[in-house]
């Protein structure tokens, strides 16, 4: 696997700075002089260097700029209620090696935990998970929402799916499109007040399949998805 390295301020031609834990990671990597290297900006832009002396120090010219790989064709925002423990880590993780666009940390009626100060550890969780399946674009993280609030933003996308057992499985129609909003909830549910009001905003629900999932097992399924029909790599059923 190439090692890649997020640096947001990278441009092509120019020295770049590499932070203290970054050298030391590539120390523990056990690089070669010579070996090469992979600097992403989080913007879509890629660049090699090489391992050297100098950078060691702390610095790397960027000598020449690199395809990356392809992004989803659908721009995804999942906003979802946050699970218990470690298990929005899991989902944050997973969802942006898939190919997330941006994830919205949402509070319903039955959430059991309301997001507090974790954006920072979340982020790096994000710029991990980017560097490890080699995509060239970092997720955003937005700041905690409450459902009636995002529902009022609805109208910004293309499509706005809320993930429900009620609901008909998703179409490659619906995911033929620039951008898609797809909502999970807690592991309580949606209560029946907030699955009409996202029905009345212009959700569609949508069944992720016959079972009964958690929610960030429902919000790694819910992407995959979206980027599996986007990508037409399967023919729903």
């Amino acid at each position: 696997m190439r090692v890649r390295l997020y640096i947001p301020e990278a441009e092509n031609g120019k020295e770049a700075a590499i932070s203290k834990d970054q050298v030391r990671h590539l120390k523990v990597l056990r690089l070669k002089e010579g070996d090469k290297i992979g600097i992403y900006d989080g913007k879509g832009h890629e660049f090699e260097t090489t391992y050297s002396g100098k950078v060691r120090e702390g610095k790397a010219l960027l000598e020449k700029t690199i395809t990356p790989r392809e992004e989803p064709k659908v721009k995804i925002t999942l906003a979802t209620a946050v699970p218990k423990g470690a298990r929005m880590d899991i989902l944050i993780e997973k969802v942006s090696e898939i190919g997330v666009s941006n994830i919205v940390p949402m509070i319903c009626s039955r959430s059991v935990v309301e997001p507090k100060e974790a954006k920072e550890r979340w982020r790096k969780i994000v710029i991990e998970a980017c560097s490890q399946s080699e995509r060239s674009i970092v997720p955003t993280i937005s700041e905690p929402i409450k459902f009636a609030d995002l529902l009022s933003t609805i109208k910004e996308y293309n499509h706005a799916f809320i993930c429900h057992p009620t609901g008909l499985p998703l179409m490659k129609e619906y995911c033929e499109c620039p951008s898609t909003l797809l909502i999970v909830g807690p592991e309580g549910d949606f209560t029946p007040a907030e699955l009409d009001a996202a029905k009345e905003a212009g959700c569609t629900p949508v069944s992720l399949g016959p079972t009964i999932l958690r929610t960030e097992t429902a919000g790694i399924v819910a992407v995959a998805q979206i980027v599996a029909l986007s990508q037409k790599l399967y023919k729903p059923a």
